[in-house]
């Protein structure tokens, strides 16, 4: 049996594939099966796979589309590892990336899941360092910093397979932040492992699901106001995350709405996010440029974006 499942959701990503199956063929750890969920691909992605066949202890499952949350889902329920780790289909490892995660959860069975740091780069391959400086945001609990912030890539998670699956896996109704969701819901019952530093390389992929900040930001605040209302005891004893936390999701969705032309949704989130902190002095001036500005939309500009959650 492996000791790790490497799932993978693909979804016409004949482009990529390669790159990400390649980078796990190079792991330094190699007691690994991966487990590639078609999700309807209609290009080249299941020829560009299956040359993969024999350097990797692979097992293409075709589905019909249904989403990555639904396509991940499956993977779990069908890995044969004891930790399962994620790559997405156009993300790449570094070659000592499931050695350290391996490491990290054998040394301490109390950890309900591990990640690491990444950087990130553009379809043209430039590169650039995105370091989380997770010590300033994990002051308190890693749950306490998620509330606030989600600093978690999904191609970046290992976990035991049981405590994914006793977490309740990812959210099949949710197109965006559904791995948010579950990183929360699992930091709230385990302790949560970081290794600081990139092991990943997440690329930006324009027109993906996410590529809509505005919509991204909504999910991820509706996210973030579910985990409160259900975890009322943890809203009493920790009222200054709780009110930077909605401080913090409310002000990027009146960003990204001021960005994308939507001036009175934009006021409306903006409005409630200094409600809940009136020093946050970004969120003032996102409301100054809110009220006397023309917004990029309307002057024509328009917003980067990515394939992240918000």
């Amino acid at each position: 049996m492996p000791r790790v499942t490497v799932v993978i959701p693909a979804f016409n990503a004949e482009r990529y594939i390669g790159e990400a199956l390649g980078s796990i063929r190079d792991q330094t750890f190699r007691d690994v099966e991966v487990l590639l969920i078609d999700d309807g691909s209609t290009d080249g992605t299941l020829r560009e796979a299956e040359r993969f066949a024999g350097p990797l202890d692979l097992t293409i499952v075709r589905r019909t589309n249904t989403g990555p949350a639904a396509a991940r889902n499956a993977g779990i329920r069908l890995a044969r590892g004891r930790y399962c780790a994620f790559l997405d289909a156009d993300d790449v490892m570094l070659p000592g990336l499931l050695a350290a995660q391996t490491g990290l959860l054998d040394a301490d069975p109390q950890l309900g899941l591990v990640f690491t740091d990444v950087t990130t780069f553009d379809e043209r391959g430039i590169i650039r360092r995105t370091h989380w400086n997770f010590s300033r945001r994990c002051i308190g609990t890693v749950l306490d910093g998620l509330l606030v912030e989600n600093f978690v890539t999904t191609s970046a998670v290992m976990a035991p397979r049981e405590r994914l699956l006793e977490a309740g896996l990812f959210s099949e109704d949710r197109l965006v932040a559904e791995d948010y969701e579950l990183w929360l819901r699992m930091a709230a019952k385990w302790k949560v492992g970081i290794i600081d530093r990139p092991l990943v390389r997440y690329r930006y992929v324009a027109g993906s699901l996410s590529s809509d900040k505005t919509f991204s930001a909504r999910c991820a605040l509706e996210v973030i106001e579910a985990f409160w209302r259900e975890h009322p005891d943890y809203l009493r004893s920790h009222q200054e995350v709780h009110r930077r936390s909605l401080a913090r999701h409310l002000a990027t969705a009146g960003s990204a709405a001021f960005a994308a032309g939507r001036r009175s949704a934009a006021f409306g989130y903006l409005w409630r996010s200094l409600w809940h902190n009136p020093s946050a002095l970004a969120a003032w001036k996102c409301m100054a440029k809110t009220l006397m500005l023309p917004s990029p939309q309307s002057a024509g500009g328009k917003s980067a974006g990515n394939k992240g959650t918000a």
